[in-house]
């Protein structure tokens, strides 16, 4: 500790001493892990919801680059809170099952991208003002940074809209405030990656789910979240109503779905709903459960909805969002019924009856 606070004084010192023209710099944050970090985060089926680093000390004039380490956006409003990711449309809800009968949910608003999260605006580089800066969801494929300049003292908060939870802090300081150096800013995001990563190794082993349920992921501190189904093949007797449940302080939102196809297969049932969750305008029974709440546990069955459809509909647990936090299903027919969720297509397990 007290290496490192000699060397914040030292370069300190050293920035009082320079021209304010060359005190101008660009910050990096990520938005995710470090891509360099990834590779140690693959094996424990996590990722981080987080900003790398949280906060971050800059000067007037300076930039800071925001790069896209994952499915993540940025949300920089001039007060309040992000935009939500879905919002609904003008148009309602007009739909079918494969047995003909009307989904509960006909009649509802048809859900869409918030207006500003699509296209995405990576690539620009910008300057703090007094409205909102969106950055949008990064479908493309390594996409460039998001510049910002902030041109003003303050404190400016900035979120995800995916990822409920995920927030960041850029400070920015007076040409004479000292502020972290290139390398102190370089042990913090490593020292928060380290901790990351241990939480993220001992993750499943400490999530305790309770019989005849599924946790659908789980969830650690600093926004370490575990992709798969807790436990990924479980075992119940004919009979069962299985609960498929989201963890509690999840920074995620996830689904729990049966039906017919491959998930990977964007020309199947299954996967051309987990496609439309890229599209401007989603299918409304990628995110509306498919029993209406409030009503009986369906129960499973090649018959059910016509083709052996049955969804949670989207889950989290952030209040006051109006998406369910669980749902439950009945298993009265012997077999192996395998189900994804839509939001995160890797994550696959199945429920065996006997």
């Amino acid at each position: 500790m007290g290496k490192l606070t000699g060397y914040l004084i030292g370069v300190a010192i050293a920035a009082l001493a320079l021209p304010a023209a060359a005190q101008a710099a660009a910050r990096t944050v990520y938005m995710g892990p470090p891509p360099a970090s990834q590779k140690s985060l693959d094996p424990t089926g996590s990722d981080v919801n987080a900003f790398f680093p949280t906060t971050t000390s800059v000067h007037k004039g300076d930039t800071v680059s925001f790069v896209a380490a994952g499915l993540h956006s940025l949300d920089m409003p001039a007060t309040g809170q992000p935009l939500p990711l879905f919002s609904p449309t003008t148009r309602t809800v007009s739909l079918l099952d494969a047995a003909g009968l009307p989904f509960w949910f006909n009649g509802q608003p048809e859900l869409a991208f918030s207006r500003g999260l699509l296209p995405p605006r990576f690539g620009r580089t910008v300057t703090k003002g007094p409205t909102r800066i969106l950055s949008g969801v990064p479908f493309q494929i390594k996409p460039k940074p998001l510049k910002i300049r902030f041109p003003k003292a303050g404190n400016f908060k900035y979120f995800c809209n995916l990822h409920p939870g995920m927030v960041g802090t850029v400070k920015v300081r007076a040409k004479t405030t000292p502020v972290p150096s290139t390398k102190a800013v370089a042990l913090q995001v490593k020292k928060q990656v380290a901790s990351a990563l241990s939480i993220a190794k001992t993750l499943v082993g400490r999530t305790a789910v309770p019989a005849d349920s599924v946790s659908v992921g789980a969830e650690g501190a600093q926004g370490v979240s575990y992709f798969g189904m807790l436990p990924q093949n479980l075992t119940v007797a004919a009979g069962t109503t299985v609960r498929f449940f989201m963890p509690r302080r999840s920074s995620e939102e996830h689904t729990a779905t049966f039906g017919p196809g491959d998930v990977d297969d964007p020309a199947s049932f299954l996967g051309g709903l987990a496609r439309s969750l890229e599209q401007p305008v989603t299918d409304p029974r990628s995110l509306y459960p498919s029993e209406q709440p409030g009503t009986p546990p369906a129960a499973m069955s090649p018959a059910l909805h016509g083709d052996g459809f049955w969804t949670s509909g989207a889950m989290d647990d952030v209040a006051p969002s109006p998406l369910p936090l669980s749902g439950e299903l009945t298993f009265n027919e012997p077999g192996t019924y395998p189900y994804v969720c839509l939001i995160h297509p890797a994550m696959k397990a199945t429920v065996t009856v006997q």
